[in-house]
Formats: C-alpha cells, structure tokens, sequence
C-alpha cells in the first residue's frame, strides 16, 4: 500500500484523502469526514462526499484487478498513476499465503494506534493548540498534571507496571508505551475533572477511553455488541471535528488518519476477533530477541536457526514441566500468596471476648501492617453478589470458628460513576471480609479538588507486554516478605 501520506493512504477503505490548504506542495493526507462539503470541497473540489456510517470499504476483487493494471504496465508515469488512483503500490509477499484476504489480512496494530499515535497526538494537540482555542491546555495545567502523575505512582500498585514519569517534562524523552497506557487507562479522565478541563473536550475524550477500553477488553462481543460500538466511534469522530476542526480548513492537520482509522476497529473486531491480536509488539519483540542472537556477519542464519530450535525446545520443556515457565502470571492476593505475619494476624477468642484490648493491639499494628502492605492494600472484592473497594488495614488469620483467613478494611462509600471513572470515598467504618472473596488489588488516586477516592484497575493492555516493556523493576521489600515467614 501507498503509505498514509498518499491520497488514498487508508489501506482499509477507498476513502480519498483531503488538503488543508490551496498552497503548491500542500499535499492531501488528511481525513475530515462530518466537516461541511464547502469547507472540504474548497480546497478538494473532486473529493467525494463520505458518511462515516457508509463507508466504500476495499474488497479482493478490486484489490487483485489493480494488481493486474500493475503487473500489465512497465511505463512509470502510468504505474505512478494508478498507485495514486488506488493507494495500491504492488503485490505484497504474503500474498502468497493462501489466507490472504484483501483488505482483512493486515489488521490494525492497537498497540501503535491507540497509544503511541492517537494518545500522543491528542497530547500534542492539547498542548501546542493556539492560547484561544477550545482544546488549548494552559502551560500551568499541563505542569500540574505532570506533577499530578508522577506523584500519583505512590498508590499504583508497582504489580501493574514501572513508574509513569511526567507527562509535562519528559514528552520527548521516549515516553514508552506503558506509560501511554497508564496515561489513557487511569489518569486521563480523573485529571481532567480536577484540574476543570473545558467540558465538551472532557466528554469527547471520555468518550475516546470508552471505546479503547471496549476494544481492549477481554470479552466475547455479540453482533448488537459492535454495533453499538460502530456508533459510538462515529458519535466520536463526529465531535472530534466539531470540536477540534470546527469547519475551518486550516484545522484539517487535526484530522489524522490515525483518528480517522479508530471508524475500522468494529471491523476488525469482526474480521479477526479481539483487536489485540493485531498487535506487532510480539513480531517486534521476536525481532529483537533474534537479531541480538546473530553473532556472526559470514553465517547469520545458522545464529538464527540455532536461536529458534533453542526456543522451541524451551517451549516444549514447558509444556512437559509448567513450573518452568516464570513468565506464567501468579493469581493476585489468593490465601495462598499471603502468607501469615506472626504473632500479627492470629486472633483467639479471649482477645475477641476483651473489647478494649482487641481495638488497643489493633491501633498498634495497624501502622506497621499497613506500611508493609504499602500500595498493594487496595482491594477489589465480591461481596453478596455486589462489587466492592476497600483499603485494606490489616490480614488475620481466624482460628475459631474455623480457621479462615480474612481482611481487616475501610470500604468505599458514595461510589459513583463519573465519564467512566469509578469515584467514591473512603467510609470511617471498619469492616472485615474473607480474603477468598478478594479477586484482585487495584491503585488509587484522591483528586486534589473534589477530595474523591478514583479507583484505578489494571487495564488489559498491559497483559500483553512482558516485564521489562510494562516497565517493572524488582520489588521492592521483596527480601523484607520473606523474612516475616
């Protein structure tokens, strides 16, 4: 394919790009859709009028008979011709591949997409937008929020990923993709409540988060599902340009084909099932992996032969031995991983029956309990069939009347959901729960305005990535676990 800066550069659809001025060398690489048709066609007199719920999606009949025109044609000019009349530049080496399907077979990368493309540039379009625009982030907004983040990561729990640095200071300083993630997933929305976003921005953005966490989630989608999707993508390209074009053709840079592709995820959801397994992060991975295993310029491949049957024999290994594999994700906070703080967690009944004493031990322990725990001491739990949040001050174990362990926990009250975010506060009660109803931890933020509790729960991209890309480090207080046994 072309490229996305060729006319048609959407390898997905026949939908013609457009120029966001009459100037020579102005070049049409950009996508308005729901713009008016004399704002588009002023500076785009042939460019076709489009709906973003009727779009001319490619098809393999199409694709293979301009293969032909190529094939069939040796003049320059004329290939150039018909590559810019159908954004096709030549027949692909995995054409040969007997599932190859035009245009099915090369799905979106969400990965790339969503995050280091779409998040990013909304980013950039915040913070270098003109003073009077409506999407403009003021300088001393876009520092707080950075500080906001960086100070956030003391109660993410260091189990989801590394720490996310400063948005404001370290834009350009190869801000990774977990760091995207984080950005998006958690703090996005939250910090846009606290520090008065302009509304409409706030809702289109929330709006944005919804369908990459519907996209990115794990879940079986019915046909009613995606179709429900497909329209809110549309219901948010549609005030995407009303808001950050405006009918201004001088504001159609705004209108990247990275924001217009977000139209095709209900399509691949279809074609391929769940968007993340278009994801180029394993093949990058891999590549990586290979070209450091390639130590000799005279016989590259026998490296990279003698590198794969390595990989394939670990593979094997594991599937004969499971316990090899370290990269196998541990079940979160099970009774099994807790492990109980002697003399601490064991609760008798003539401490149960003295009142005055049980609350005066509990007093104690509770500093010394709740800073080993540290940010992992927020839990998420099922409770009479109903979703609860609660910090957690203290585990026991109960010897009587059977021997159970439990939770000891401030629950969050009030709990409402505000643009998705999960929002609440933190009840004075004190309540107690078995741990085997506890399914998993989850980070906090407290929004410095409103004085509400967000909660942050571990998003499903990050399931994809493996340690060292989510940014993790060793654990710290690691040693100091294994000396409480």
């Amino acid at each position: 394919m072309a490229g996305h800066s060729a006319r048609y550069g959407d390898r997905f659809s026949l939908v013609q790009a457009a120029k966001s001025s009459g100037n020579k060398g102005s070049k049409a690489q950009y996508y308005p859709i729901s713009s008016r048709s004399s704002v588009i066609s002023e500076h785009n007199p042939h460019r076709p009028k489009y709906s973003l719920n009727k779009l001319p999606i490619r098809n393999q009949g199409d694709y293979w008979n301009t293969i032909r025109e190529l094939d069939s044609t040796q003049n320059k000019t004329q290939m150039a011709a018909i590559t810019k009349a159908t954004g096709v530049v030549r027949m692909p080496l995995c054409a040969a591949s007997p599932a190859f399907i035009h245009p099915t077979f090369f799905p979106l990368d969400p990965f790339h997409l969503f995050y280091e493309n779409c998040m990013a540039f909304l980013w950039d379009l915040w913070t270098t937008s003109p003073v009077d625009d409506v999407v403009h982030l003021p300088n001393t907004k876009a520092e707080k929020f950075g500080k906001w983040l960086e100070n956030a990561m003391v109660s993410l729990p260091p189990a989801f990923c590394g720490p996310i640095r400063d948005i404001h200071l370290k834009r350009q300083s190869q801000y990774k993709i977990y760091e995207w993630m984080g950005l998006l997933h958690w703090y996005l929305i939250p910090f846009g409540i606290e520090l008065g976003f302009e509304s409409r921005v706030l809702d289109n953005t929330a709006q944005f988060v919804g369908i990459i966490e519907f996209a990115m989630t794990i879940k079986p989608r019915s046909k009613a599902d995606l179709d429900q999707l497909s329209k809110k993508v549309v219901e948010f390209l549609t005030g995407y340009e009303k808001l950050y074009i405006e009918n201004d053709s001088q504001k159609f840079s705004r209108a990247r084909l990275c924001i217009f592709q977000l139209i095709h995820v209900p399509h691949h959801m279809r074609w391929n099932g769940s968007i993340r397994l278009g994801s180029q992060a394993t093949m990058e991975r891999t590549i990586g992996i290979s070209g450091h295993n390639i130590h000799s310029k005279k016989a590259p491949f026998v490296n990279l032969a003698n590198g794969i049957y390595k990989g394939e024999q670990i593979k094997i290994l594991c599937l004969y031995y499971p316990e090899l594999d370290s990269e196998e994700p541990t079940p979160v906070l099970s009774p099994a991983a807790i492990k109980p703080i002697k003399p601490w967690r064991s609760v008798s009944k003539a401490k149960r029956q003295n009142r005055n004493a049980y609350n005066s031990n509990l007093d104690q322990e509770l500093g010394a309990i709740y800073s080993w725990l540290g940010a992992d001491s927020l839990l998420e739990a099922i409770e009479g069939g109903q979703l609860i949040f609660g910090e957690a001050l203290a585990f026991y174990e109960l010897q009587e009347p059977k021997q159970e362990l439990v939770v000891v926990y401030h629950s969050l009250g009030s709990v409402k959901s505000t643009l998705g975010c999960i929002t609440g506060i933190w009840l004075p009660q004190i309540s107690v729960l078995p741990v085997r109803k506890i399914i998993n931890i989850v980070g906090v933020w407290t929004g410095p305005t409103t004085k509400r509790v967000y909660i942050l729960r571990k998003h499903p991209g990050l399931q994809y990535l493996n340690t060292e890309e989510c940014g993790k480090f060793d654990v710290i207080g690691q040693e100091e676990f294994e000396d409480l046994d």
